[in-house]
């Protein structure tokens, strides 16, 4: 029996191989219903089996193992860095280039044929009064020069500070340093007029000011001088990597540290070295995020998950402010993130808990499962319910959870409503079946695919052009280019027998400022050596371009015709958005260049007897005929 079951579990493997992840949420409800089908007809196929092998095996359903995850810290990363007492100034040398001023005290040191030691201090002017002499102007000499300074002075009443052979030695040092006046304005602790040392930096000032508060920005540290900015400091290259770009940066009296709100905070937890919430620049994405986190940890998967806060001004009401997403970090890196939104990083299962969404979500796929998710968890990830507009287009009454009973096979079906969703706990290798609702058609949306960094359907307003649309994409990833883009329109309907087909109707010819219609449908094909496959093939997506390759060669990569494929309206668009029709014969010899798309037509009302489908049965029937004869006949002789 354990032999019968490697051999179903490999032939599910195949249905589900027909069928490209990046196509699972167009799946009419037919083909739901089929691949449904496909499951529960092997449950009948295996009892049949089962009445011929006594031995049957009753291995219960694998037990979900969770993770721990780490413990995440809700301190905000690098603000403890400037909350420190620091006491260590009088231990610092002198830096050469430190000009004397008002409050500063010197030591004067002679010694030689006159000895004497005193302690003077420069008046408000910059100046100090030596007896016998008068005033002297120390003011915005260094050490060095007002040594030179003093001895010139000195030297007319101590004669032998100019003698070589009897010389008299004089010494300059500092004494207690006058504090200098800066402004702190923004987010810091303690706003307003601060005395600081003279020595500081941008850094150590503001550490002598209490530290910047939770509000405050460690990016934009902005330094104000004679009411222009003079510089903008970023902490997080001294935190992260010890560059300092601050230390060549002397403060002078009456300079401004203004503290800026911050503009992007990102939450990371789970399976990263670093748990905690980080300050993001607008040009920086998912992967300088997970570099500030200190990589992932050694039992980290490649699946997280980003709970997202939608900005104001992309939502089509409140309710759908938040959204969930599966995301894979190969493929993510380059993805924007928005204030307040949050990543887990999901470990690394030692069990298969992985379930399936088929259908009407805007991200199907295999998703990571544990014990405490529910069917609502899942389905919130992959997206849509959170979206007014598509989420009337599905049948949110009708969800459907298809689960292997203890033979390991798909026997059970739930059917249950979204409203219900979170009473349903999933258990691992669950398929969920999400429905389309094909009495609800919306003409106000637009929906961007492929190689942008946020595909997605999108309001569509009066007047919006496909450079809009782009920018509310996000733009391009670095595998596309606008040469690589085609638009089409999309019209679902429903044909005589009652079975749903979907039209589509390409636009060539398009510039930045075309504008969008109802169900258009941008995509941003891949410039790289690849060709996409669309339609009625059973492993719709991108397959390697090879010099040369045919249409016919691109069909068989990507696994050959279906049933009720219309042959000889196979069509390719080109990556300009021009079409290009090839029959049923000069479509096995037509070169392809890379970034075409091969679209395979299904025919809307097909016949239920197909030829070629038969007469392929009918060879596969006689050779296993065959193939049983011979062993007999061998058995028997």
């Amino acid at each position: 029996m354990k032999n019968i079951n490697v051999v179903f579990i490999l032939f599910l493997s195949t249905i589900f191989a027909q069928v490209s992840v990046s196509d699972l949420n167009r799946l009419s409800n037919q083909q739901l219903d089929a691949i449904k089908a496909e499951l529960q007809s092997d449950t009948q196929l295996a009892n049949d089996i089962e009445s011929f092998d006594s031995e049957v095996d009753n291995t219960s359903a694998p037990v979900l193992i969770t993770s721990t995850d780490n413990i995440i810290s809700e301190e905000y990363f690098g603000y403890n860095y400037l909350k420190k007492d620091i006491s260590f100034f009088d231990n610092v040398p002198t830096p050469a280039d430190y000009k004397l001023g008002p409050g500063d005290e010197i030591i004067i040191s002679l010694w030689g044929e006159n000895n004497s030691r005193e302690s003077v201090t420069l008046n408000k002017d910059g100046m100090i009064y030596y007896e016998n002499i008068g005033f002297i102007n120390l003011s915005n000499n260094t050490l060095e020069s007002a040594e030179i300074l003093l001895t010139e002075e000195l030297s007319r009443i101590y004669s032998t500070l100019k003698d070589i052979n009897n010389p008299t030695t004089l010494m300059l040092e500092l004494g207690q340093l006058k504090s200098i006046n800066i402004y702190f304005s923004g987010h810091i602790e303690n706003p307003g007029i601060n005395l600081v040392h003279p020595f500081s930096d941008i850094f150590s000032a503001i550490v002598q000011a209490g530290g910047i508060n939770n509000n405050g920005s460690l990016r934009a540290v902005q330094l104000i001088r004679n009411n222009e900015v003079i510089t903008t400091v970023d902490f997080y290259s001294f935190f992260m990597n010890g560059t300092n770009p601050f230390s060549n940066i002397k403060l002078i009296d009456g300079d401004t540290i203004h503290i800026p709100s911050f503009k992007n905070r990102i939450s990371i937890s789970g399976e990263v070295n670093r748990p905690s919430i980080y300050e993001l620049l607008s040009n920086e994405s998912l992967s300088d995020l997970v570099g500030y986190a200190s990589g992932f940890t050694s039992n980290a998967s490649s699946t997280l998950i980003l709970n997202q806060i939608i900005p104001v001004e992309e939502r089509f009401s409140d309710d759908n402010a938040r959204t969930s997403i599966a995301l894979d970090f190969k493929n993510s890196k380059s993805t924007s993130l928005n204030n307040g939104d949050n990543i887990k990083v999901l470990p690394i299962s030692d069990v298969d808990v992985n379930v399936e969404v088929f259908g009407r979500v805007k991200s199907p796929g295999v998703y990571p499962a544990s014990s405490d998710n529910s069917l609502k968890y899942i389905l919130d990830i992959a997206g849509g319910f959170d979206d007014p507009v598509f989420r009337k287009t599905i049948r949110e009454n009708e969800i459907s959870i298809l689960r292997r009973d203890k033979n390991q096979f798909y026997a059970l079906e739930i059917v249950t409503s979204y409203k219900d969703a979170d009473k349903h706990q999933l258990m691992p290798n669950d398929k969920i079946f999400v429905y389309e609702d094909i009495n609800y058609r919306n003409s106000l949306t637009y929906r961007v695919e492929g190689e942008v960094n946020k595909p997605g359907t999108y309001p569509l307003t009066t007047g919006t052009t496909l450079i809009q649309a782009l920018e509310k994409a996000q733009g391009l990833t670095e595998l596309s280019t606008l040469d690589n883009i085609i638009i089409y329109q999309e019209f679902t309907e429903v044909g005589e027998d009652g079975i749903e087909f979907t039209q589509v109707k390409d636009v060539v010819n398009v510039s930045l400022d075309f504008v969008l219609g109802s169900n258009s449908v941008i995509k941003a094909l891949p410039f790289e050596n690849v060709i996409n496959v669309e339609g009625n093939v059973y492993s719709p997506g991108l397959v390697a371009y090879n010099r040369g390759m045919t249409m016919s060669q691109a069909i068989i990569q990507a696994g050959g015709y279906k049933p009720y494929s219309m042959k000889n309206r196979v069509y390719v668009r080109k990556a300009n958005g021009e079409i290009d029709k090839a029959n049923l014969f000069r479509g096995r010899t037509k070169r392809l260049s890379p970034g075409d798309t091969v679209v395979v037509p299904e025919d809307p009302n097909p016949s239920d007897f197909d030829i070629t489908t038969f007469v392929a049965d009918l060879s596969t029937t006689l050779a296993n005929i065959a193939a049983i004869l011979l062993i007999v006949d061998n058995q028997t002789n």
